[in-house]
């Protein structure tokens, strides 16, 4: 049988279920010869071309985005299981090892959160141990650690056999290879630190089966790494997981992109500092910020907390979008995300097809959402049953804003409690979660009209309320905020940062009467996520030299509202050669199969794009280990 050699280009959490998924593939597939031996015929071949010294952290569970006070919002029964799950694996590790990241062996338990290091150690192990189990079912695999990608390049025979001698199993470092399953446990004696545009005629939703793209004169696929050449892929997976550029950062001081990685906010202020936004990356800086300026401390029971002597100005204030705080972890009922009881690919398939193509925003709200609640809580299904979209998200913003932030959060920190220790979930919280996971993949086949609703009306909700920040966090917030440390400001959409120099920053907004404010801030720190990235910005230019890709658009529904459109937003509306109207989503139109779609129409069938930043103009929710799990599987799929 022919092999089919695989990179991977990333080796975080998203590399890790695509080889998982294929292990479960080619087990399934045992050839007949060698069904004796239970070695699984060798067609899929992997190389892993990873930057840092270690698989399976990415970026979340590294130095790269956590230190030591970083605890993850997921527990071991909401992961897709490998071979050993985490509380098994924790219950592996020695006592000593454990309590040098506050965990009492003794206490551990499914539903336990663990810090992001120690969480990253264990989705190492579980790497190398997929790695040793491909392996001994006859499945190559070839990692290459400490390795930047610079360049991803289709060969032709010419070039292909220039390069021969740098094939990918002469450049495969074994040295390296050893010092990965070497590395695979924790070491029980370490201690985790503190301290050109594309052409724009062109649709998906028009060209429903792309033609692939065939060349008798492309021999394979070559990969440039700061080591040299790796040559003769058939297939690339790019899955780099988070990518945060910089525009002022290291440019303005006092200025920060993100809060990442950690080490750089680790310092003493002894000033007010401004975050825009209050959801999980908010929460990293806090939990950085409050480590360095102060400390946390039991009295009567409670958490509190105090500054450090020299800092006695040290403050945060979060700018937030209708001041509002995100929701705290409580009890799951089906802690694994699944589409099982929603609407299926058949129903969804048939509702395009009576509807020129589109999926109605609205329908998919009404089954996969108000359907699926009225099943589960019937109570809370009533006070919504007549409600749409617009009116549902405005009356569950409304409802929030009738308490002041942190009086709601405090309020919700207790909801949360008890439905730990009672094991009862909250319906509607659970059904919206599942809702936003059942939105993501078909998303590309909303009209552009729906997909302002769902940026406008549902994302932002959406956000807030399956972000899931731990109780340990929403502790650590409650006790910020009653010494005095930690605020929030409500912000609207037309609030902006002017950069005035150094360590000078002018946020403007509209306070609660609606007059025009300005604060002057020392430091700011963008907390608001990650953010889509252009196609401009992709740094592997020649994949795409031979033909452009098409940047992602959904098409208008109304011609009339695009044209208004065009007027108002015309960087992000465009006319198509069609006669029809599109907004441009952002980054690479992609097939179900997360292969992209070149401008000509035609689709790359080589190519498959995972990585988060370039891909939510067609996914807007793009993270977790449930999108990877579902998304692996759709790749390797087409890989096999």
């Amino acid at each position: 049988m022919t092999k089919t050699r695989i990179a991977l280009i990333g080796g975080g959490p998203s590399a890790l279920s695509i080889l998982k998924k294929a292990l479960c593939f080619c087990g399934k597939q045992l050839d007949d010869n060698d069904s004796v031996t239970g070695r699984a015929s060798p067609h899929l071949t992997f190389d892993i071309f990873e930057r840092n010294t270690a698989l399976g952290k990415g970026m979340p569970y590294s130095k790269d985005g956590a230190s030591w006070e970083h605890i993850t919002n997921i527990s071991s029964d909401e992961l897709a299981p490998f071979d050993e799950t985490l509380l098994e694996w924790l219950r592996q590790q020695s006592t000593e090892y454990l309590a040098k990241y506050q965990i009492e062996k003794t206490k551990l338990h499914e539903k336990h959160v663990v810090p992001r290091l120690l969480f990253g150690e264990y989705l190492q192990a579980q790497f190398c141990e997929l790695i040793g189990r491909c392996r001994a079912a006859g499945i190559h695999v070839n990692v290459h650690l400490q390795c930047n990608v610079l360049d991803i390049k289709p060969s032709t025979a010419d070039e292909n056999s220039l390069e021969r001698n740098n094939s990918p199993e002469r450049l495969g470092s074994l040295e390296r290879n050893n010092s990965l399953e070497r590395n695979h446990s924790p070491e029980r004696g370490s201690s985790p630190e503190r301290g050109s545009s594309p052409e724009r005629g062109s649709s998906p939703e028009r060209q429903t089966s792309p033609e692939p793209v065939t060349s008798e004169s492309h021999t394979g696929i070559n990969i440039l790494t700061d080591n040299g050449w790796v040559t003769g892929f058939d297939k690339v997976v790019i899955c780099t997981g988070h990518i945060w550029p910089k525009t002022h950062e290291g440019k303005v001081k006092g200025y920060f992109d993100s809060p990442y990685p950690p080490t750089k906010l680790q310092q003493k202020y002894n000033h007010t500092i401004a975050l825009k936004g209050s959801s999980l990356t908010a929460i990293d800086a806090i939990r950085t910020l409050s480590e360095a300026n102060g400390e946390f401390y039991q009295t009567d029971n409670q958490l509190k907390y105090r500054l450090f002597d020299d800092v006695p100005n040290f403050k945060i204030i979060m700018h937030s979008l209708e001041g509002l705080l995100p929701n705290i972890r409580f009890h799951l009922d089906d802690p694994l995300v699944s589409d099982e009881g929603m609407l299926s690919e058949q129903e969804i398939a048939q509702h395009r097809a009576d509807n020129d193509g589109f999926l109605s925003l609205d329908f998919i709200f009404e089954q996969n959402f108000k359907a699926a609640l009225n099943k589960l809580d019937a109570v809370f299904y009533q006070k919504i049953a007549n409600k749409n979209i617009e009116s549902f998200c405005q009356w569950m913003l409304d409802s929030r804003k009738a308490y002041e932030p942190f009086t709601l959060f405090k309020i919700e920190y207790l909801q949360a409690e008890q439905s730990i220790k009672q094991q009862s979930t909250l319906q509607w919280k659970e059904a919206l979660a599942l809702l936003s996971f059942t939105i993501n993949h078909p998303a590309k086949y909303f009209s552009a009209e729906d997909t302002l609703r769902l940026r406008n009306h549902l994302l932002p909700l959406i956000g807030l309320m399956i972000a899931n920040i731990p109780q340990s966090s929403a502790a650590q917030l409650l006790a910020l905020h009653e010494s005095g440390v930690l605020d929030i400001i409500a912000v609207d959409s037309s609030s902006r940062l002017e950069i005035e120099g150094d360590g000078d920053f002018q946020f403007h907004f509209k306070d609660e009467d609606n007059k025009p404010t300005v604060n002057t801030y020392k430091t700011f720190i963008d907390c608001t996520g990650q953010k889509s990235l252009p196609i401009d910005a992709f740094p592997f230019k020649s994949m795409f030299a031979d033909a452009e890709p098409l940047v992602a658009k959904v098409r208008f529904k109304d011609k009339y509202q695009g044209k208004k459109h065009l007027v108002e937003t015309p960087n992000s509306v465009c006319k198509g050669s069609d006669n029809e109207y599109y907004l441009e989503t952002g980054g690479f139109a992609i097939n179900d199969d997360f292969q992209p779609i070149l401008a000509n129409g035609s689709l790359n069938e080589r190519y498959f794009v995972m990585t988060v930043p370039y891909i939510s103009g067609f996914n807007p929710d793009y993270s977790g280990f449930d999108f990877c799990d579902q998304v692996a599987g759709l790749i390797v799929n087409k890989l096999k």
